[in-house]
């Protein structure tokens, strides 16, 4: 009975491999590289702390009673037809833009 069992799934372990693979994409050397592989490996568990942690977190943080308290700003409805440039980062753009030096002629 157990021989039995090992010689079915050995022989459909055999089935399975024999099947072409069904990738997306083609294969070339850059999935082979070390830190593409760790990179699938890590990447499911960002996926998972993005929902488990972050997400409730942000759900908390962005209520409207405790926005002051967390200094949250709501990221919806920002209107950037009325946005003018240096507001946070304190560069400001001239227009129209004239050029420190001219270029000369050759």
């Amino acid at each position: 009975m157990k021989l039995g069992r090992t010689v079915v799934v050995a022989g459909l372990l055999v089935a399975l491999s024999a099947l072409p693979a069904r990738a997306v994409d083609d294969y070339d050397d850059s999935q082979s590289n070390p830190l593409r592989l760790a990179a699938y490996l890590v990447h499911p568990i960002g996926y998972l702390a993005e929902w488990l942690v972050t997400r409730p977190f942000h759900r908390i943080v962005s209520q409207e009673d405790l926005e002051p308290v967390f200094g949250h700003t709501p990221h919806e409805g920002f209107d950037y037809e009325t946005y003018t440039e240096g507001l946070s980062t304190g560069v400001t753009y001239e227009l129209p833009y004239t050029p420190i030096r001219e270029p000369t002629a050759r």
